[in-house]
Order: C-alpha cells, then sequence, then structure tokens
C-alpha cells in the first residue's frame, strides 16, 4: 500500500501540473481550445505505435535502454509522417480554417516533439519499474516546475499555442537529460532477440492501443460534429475525464510492480485482487474530489457553467477504468497481451455505437459522456473472463505435466 500513496501522490502532482499546463492552453482561446482537444486523439494514435518498445519492458524488465532506442526510432518514424502528412490529418475534425491552420503547424513539429516526449515517458516509467520511486518523483518534480516556467514566460509573452508547445518539448528534453545522468543510461545494441520481444509482447500490446485508439479517434471526429460550442464543451469534460485517469493510472503502476511478485498465475491473481481492494475507496473518492479540481483549472475559455451536468457522467469512468486496469495488468505480466486487443475490439465498438446512435439527439453530450464508462468496464468483464478460462486450461496442463510454475 505504500508504494500505492507513494506513486498516487507523485501521479496527482504530475496531473495537477498538467491541468496547469492545459489551463495555459485553453486560456489562449476557443480555437486553443478546440485544437488541443483535437491532439489528444492524435496523440492517442502516433504514441500507441510509438511506445512500443516500452509495451515491450513492461513484460521483460532487461535492457532498458534497447527498448528505450526502439520507442525513439519508431516515435521519429512516426513524426516525419506527421511532418509530411499534416495538412491531410487535419481535414479529419470538422473544424474552422483558422483552427486547421493552427493544428497542422503543431503537427509538423512533431518530428522533434514525438520522438522526444516517448523517450522522456518511456525513461520516467523504466525508472518506475525499478521502483526507484525517489528518482521518479525528482523526474516529475524537474518536468514540471520547467514546464509551468517556460509556460508562464510563453502566454505572457506570447500568448501563442505553438510556443507554448515548444515549452512542453524543453521541459521534457530537460527531464529526460537529468534522468539519463541519473541512473547512467547507456547505449545498448538492439539485438534479435529483442525484436523477437517486440514481435511477442509488444506488437500485440501495440496493436490493442492502436486499434482501441483508431476508434477513440472516431469518437473525437464524431464529437467534433456536434458543433463548436459542444465540442468544446466535449473537450473540456473530456480532457478532466482523461487527467483523472492518473488516479487509476498510479493504481495500475503499483499493480505493475506488486503483481509479478508472485511467480504463478494464482499468486499473481491473489496480489491483484488484495490491491484492488485496498485502494478502491481511496480511488473513488480522489476521482470526485479532483475532478472538480481539475475542471476549475482546465476550463479556459469555456465557462464551468456550461460544462455541467454533463461534466457528471464523463468523470464515473472511474468504476470502468479501476476494473479495466486490474484485469489489464495481469493480462500484461502473464505475457498474454492479445487478451487486451480482444476485450478493447469489443469495448470500442460498443462505444462507438452507441455514440452513432444517439449523436443527433439533443442529450448527445450525456452520452458521449457515459460510454467512457461503459466501453472501460466491457473491456474488464472479457479480460477477467479470458483470463479464468486460459487459467483453468492451465490447471488441466498441470495436473497433466505436474508443472507447478507453469503460468497462464
Amino acid at each position: 500500500m505504500k508504494e500505492f500513496i507513494s506513486i498516487l501522490i507523485s501521479f496527482i502532482f504530475m496531473s495537477i501540473a498538467d491541468s496547469v499546463d492545459s489551463a495555459f492552453n485553453n486560456y489562449v482561446s476557443i480555437d486553443a481550445v478546440v485544437v488541443c482537444g483535437s491532439l489528444i486523439f492524435i496523440n492517442f494514435m502516433f504514441k500507441s505505435i510509438g511506445e512500443i518498445g516500452i509495451y515491450t519492458h513492461r513484460t521483460v524488465r532487461k535492457r532498458s535502454a534497447s527498448y528505450l532506442l526502439i520507442s525513439g526510432i519508431t516515435g521519429l518514424i512516426l513524426g516525419i509522417i506527421s511532418f509530411l502528412l499534416s495538412d491531410l490529418i487535419v481535414n479529419l475534425f470538422n473544424l474552422t480554417f483558422s483552427q486547421k491552420e493552427l493544428l497542422s503547424a503543431i503537427l509538423k513539429l512533431y518530428i522533434i516533439y514525438l520522438p522526444i516526449s516517448i523517450l522522456h515517458t518511456g525513461l520516467l516509467e523504466i525508472v518506475r519499474l525499478r521502483n526507484d520511486l525517489k528518482l521518479y518523483r525528482k523526474g516529475l518534480i524537474i518536468t514540471y516546475i520547467s514546464l509551468i516556467s517556460l509556460d508562464t514566460l510563453a502566454f505572457i509573452f506570447t500568448k501563442n499555442l505553438i510556443a507554448l508547445f515548444i515549452a512542453t518539448m524543453l521541459s521534457d528534453i530537460i527531464c529526460f537529460t537529468y534522468l539519463s545522468y541519473k541512473i547512467k543510461l547507456k547505449y545498448q545494441k538492439i539485438t534479435k532477440e529483442d525484436l523477437n520481444n517486440v514481435k511477442s509482447y509488444g506488437i500485440p500490446y501495440s496493436m490493442e492501443r492502436v486499434f482501441s485508439r483508431t476508434i477513440i479517434l472516431i469518437y473525437g471526429v464524431l464529437a467534433s460534429q456536434l458543433g463548436t460550442e459542444k465540442y468544446s464543451i466535449h473537450t473540456i469534460c473530456y480532457s478532466v475525464c482523461l487527467t483523472l485517469e492518473i488516479i487509476t493510472n498510479a493504481y495500475q503502476a503499483t499493480l505493475m510492480i506488486k503483481v509479478p511478485e508472485g511467480k504463478t498465475y494464482k499468486q499473481q491473481y491473489r496480489n491483484c485482487m488484495r490491491m484492488k481492494n485496498k485502494c478502491f475507496p481511496l480511488i473513488i473518492l480522489l476521482n470526485f474530489i479532483f475532478a472538480f479540481i481539475y475542471l476549475l483549472i482546465s476550463h479556459g475559455s469555456v465557462p464551468i457553467s456550461e460544462c455541467f451536468p454533463y461534466f457528471l457522467f464523463y468523470i464515473i469512468a472511474v468504476f470502468g477504468l479501476y476494473q479495466y486496469e486490474t484485469y489489464k495488468t495481469l493480462c500484461i505480466t502473464q505475457g498474454k497481451s492479445f487478451i487486451l486487443f480482444i476485450g478493447s475490439t469489443i469495448g470500442v465498438i460498443i462505444r462507438i455505437l452507441i455514440c452513432l446512435l444517439f449523436k443527433n439527439t439533443s442529450f448527445a453530450l450525456f452520452v458521449f459522456g457515459i460510454v467512457n464508462f461503459i466501453d472501460f468496464y466491457s473491456r474488464s468483464i472479457v479480460y477477467k473472463i479470458v483470463l479464468y478460462k486460459l487459467n483453468k486450461e492451465n490447471k488441466l496442463k498441470i495436473e497433466k505435466n505436474g508443472d507447478e510454475t507453469l503460468n497462464v
């Protein structure tokens, strides 16, 4: 439990700082609110592929520098694609001409931003998975002190979204440089075994992320068709919903440390359930407290009054996320990334079908809020069922072969 509290404090600090960062962006203009809302879905897509090396490392837990390098190279390739196709990507969203111009200009910066961001977040995760929480907290403090300081300067002197975006890149570079020095990160040549591990673990996990976030991108595109006013409300409510995930992410990060302590599926399952029962009351309480704090900080040019009561339907996603993160972690530690793809496919299809069904109704924003809960809860049910069936089959193999350490 102490690891959870330690990580939770770090993640809450990070989420508040992220909200402040979003507030700078959102106070620039309504156009900036809409553009940043669109970037959320684009980032989902690019990072789902770019973090493939880090996804692999979550299961393998060795040769950190090699898997970080794989993610960095993938991020650079995606950044080049973003630079070349920026004018086409913006047409996915129903934006005004000025909004498309601004979004295109930012996407051209992805040739630098994407590899830097992926390397930075990847190195932070590596430090956390090593359970070096003291260094992890120092990295976050350095990141967000530099980010908010640079944001303040950019906002005061330019009030320009591109300048704020550059501030983010600079803060990522500062933290990455510091962490690299502290852990004495050394170059490791990418081996055939590394690539095989990426194929076995990283690609299935990445494909699950890509498919899931492709549908989330469609979800964002559908929201953009509600009109600028409703889309801006959706952007604020959904961005708060995403920021709140920091709480369940802290829970999942703790599980990634504690669950692998079990050597068999049964032991890992017990570790999961023990943490699940301990953390639930605190997670729910913090979710609703910080929901209003994040909204107050980050609403920007959109009046808070316009976000109610839609906002309440977005933040109940925590009840689905909590179950989702529990069983997702178990799938990862068991090396069964393919299960994630099955569950995500079902969850996101349900999300889009519901949105399409109610998109043109007067209560569309309520539906766009509650589908987040439905999506994640559906995934958790699938993960639980498939893991149970695989474990049952595995028990039969154990009885037949006498191998008591065999995992699912």
